[in-house]
């Protein structure tokens, strides 16, 4: 089941990056990319931690 958990994982990670994307361009706040990358985090399963 290991590519199962890399799959999961390139998922969270290309939800992040759009997430990244619209907090830059200041659609969302600090705090509202916080709460969608822990909660898509949750959705997807994955298993990685991201430090921003």
């Amino acid at each position: 089941m290991l590519s199962e958990k890399q799959t999961k994982s390139a998922n969270y990670l290309c939800i992040v990056s759009v997430l990244k994307t619209l907090k830059e361009n200041g659609a969302i706040t600090e705090k509202e990319y916080a709460r969608a990358k822990k909660y898509y985090q949750q959705l997807t399963g994955a298993d990685i931690v991201l430090a921003n």
